[in-house]
């Protein structure tokens, strides 16, 4: 008598199973409407403003932002102002990032409002070198690497592919401090030099 109102054992299972079915369906179209969230190709900041053209990105920084004549088949990705303070960038600084063949190529950074010296010092560099760029002495950086796997182009988001920095040329002109780094084996030492001189004329 007080077995009558018991559902099965196997009843129950199915039920179970055939209602976390259902709910696995739901969730896969609901997610299938929500974007995956975009990656950073540039250093998060509260006051990061990221637009797609140096001329844009003119208008949030007092400094005038130098962009080489000849990207050696690149292009301008994004470009990221920071109006706010971010780590080593002080405020106005730019960064730019350069794709080349759906692949993050360099990113140059400049900084206003610091030295060489302190920039140097805010990376951890395995090799440090000097390197002579016309009248301008600049400074190699072979970076200390967490040999992390590169990130392949995204078609759904038309990202880039990009990998982690290994090294970095920086110079100093007219009180900016410029950096420019290769992702991963995308850009070569004389390519870093070719820009650099490129900024320096």
């Amino acid at each position: 008598m007080g077995n009558r109102f018991n559902f099965p054992t196997h009843s129950c299972l199915v039920a179970v199973v055939v209602l976390m079915f259902v709910v696995a369906i739901i969730l896969k179209i609901v997610f299938a409407f929500i974007p995956m969230p975009r990656p950073d190709m540039l250093a998060p900041s509260d006051g990061l403003i990221e637009t797609s053209a140096v001329s844009d990105a003119q208008v949030h920084t007092s400094m005038d932002i130098a962009l080489p004549d000849d990207l050696l088949g690149g292009e301008v990705y994004a470009v990221g102002t920071y109006t706010r303070g971010a780590a080593a960038l002080p405020v106005g600084s730019v960064a730019i990032t350069v794709i080349k063949n759906g692949w993050r190529f360099v990113e140059i950074v400049e900084r206003p409002s610091t030295t060489l010296t302190d920039v140097t010092n805010d990376y951890a560099a395995d090799v440090t070198q000097p390197v002579v760029l016309g009248n301008v002495t600049a400074t190699m950086l072979a970076l200390s690497t967490n040999n992390l796997s590169c990130v392949s182009p995204n078609e759904k988001w038309k990202l880039p592919g990009f990998c982690e920095m290994k090294r970095i040329l920086l110079f100093e002109r007219d009180g900016v401090v410029y950096s420019i780094a290769a992702d991963g084996n995308h850009a070569t030492d004389g390519e870093l030099m070719t820009l650099a001189i490129d900024l320096l004329d």
